[in-house]
């Protein structure tokens, strides 16, 4: 997901103490320390330089982030708007998909963070079965109502997936989660063996990451708890049992009035400017870019020994 603006982050006064990171002082990744970051607001590890947010947030908290007014106007100027856009960029991850996972058309799929069910509906005449859950009640039911999908509201790390399936997606939402090495653990003990995980987030490694530095278009905490590079995520994935078999920067395509709202009203303040701009015809076009600072990671769950 984008990044959000100033009302979707924790005011001073309801900051708790700083924490090494969210999960506490060892490294989610490796289990080495933390140190700070040469970026405000981040710790690095000292072992593998996974990098986090210098917060801690509780449970609560942030799930009171993903409200209505996170997909409508604070991190996406409108989130079911985008549909068209969105879809196009689940449609270039499903070709992947397809060419790894043996038996395409009889796979049993999870979505983790399935939003208004736009992933699922792209894909749920393709493979056997689809299923998803997010923390966001009004998003999960609009995928219900409007789209007929078997999605629940909930938190992933206490549901129970039942049988064991063959893909897992998580499509920009590691990086929102305080726990993302539980949820990678938990999904390779959903998945059967030689079952896919499939993964999109910001890649801290990547060039225009490293040149922008603090001034990333990611660097967002509290929404983004967490900062992977290829390195770091891969690292992750080993230890929870799976082999990496994919990586890649794909580009991404928005809806040029969504563009404009979050450079204008999101990231520059000037509300009053994006609304007398955004009616203009030319905000309808969509683009493709890619500044390969985004990266999608398929791994492979492990056969027990």
């Amino acid at each position: 997901m984008e990044s959000a603006s100033e009302t979707l982050t924790l005011h001073p006064a309801e900051r708790r103490e700083p924490a090494a990171a969210p999960a506490g002082s060892t490294c989610l990744v490796c289990g080495g320390g933390y140190t700070s970051s040469r970026m405000a607001r981040l710790v690095q590890c000292t072992t593998c330089g996974f990098v986090s947010a210098d917060l801690a947030i509780t449970d609560e908290e942030l799930s009171a982030l993903y409200g209505t007014d996170f997909f409508h106007g604070a991190a996406y100027r409108d989130y079911i708007a985008e549909e068209k856009s969105l879809r196009l960029n689940f449609q270039r991850r499903l070709a992947v998909l397809r060419r790894l996972v043996p038996g395409w058309s009889e796979a049993d799929l999870v979505e983790v963070g399935c939003a208004y069910g736009f992933f699922l509906a792209e894909v749920r005449d393709e493979v056997r079965t689809v299923r998803g859950i997010d923390i966001s009640r009004e998003a999960v039911a609009y995928a219900v109502r409007e789209r007929g999908l078997n999605a629940v509201h909930g938190d992933y790390l206490t549901h129970d997936t039942g049988d064991k399936v063959d893909v897992i997606a998580i499509w920009d939402t590691i990086e929102h989660l305080r726990r993302p090495d539980l949820v990678l653990e938990k999904a390779a003990e959903d998945l059967k063996p030689g079952g896919a995980v499939a993964l999109t987030t910001g890649d801290i490694g990547s060039l225009n990451a490293r040149l922008r530095g603090g001034s990333w278009r990611m660097i967002h905490p509290p929404i983004h708890l967490h900062y992977f590079s290829v390195a770091t995520l891969s690292r992750l994935l080993d230890r929870c049992g799976f082999d990496v078999v994919h990586v890649s920067h794909p580009g991404n395509t928005r809806n040029l009035r969504s563009v404009l709202h979050f450079i204008l009203a999101l990231r520059m303040g000037r509300e009053a400017l994006y609304q007398a701009m955004q009616s203009w015809p030319i905000w309808d076009l969509r683009v493709t870019a890619n500044l390969f600072d985004i990266m999608y990671v398929v791994g492979r769950r492990r056969s027990a020994s």
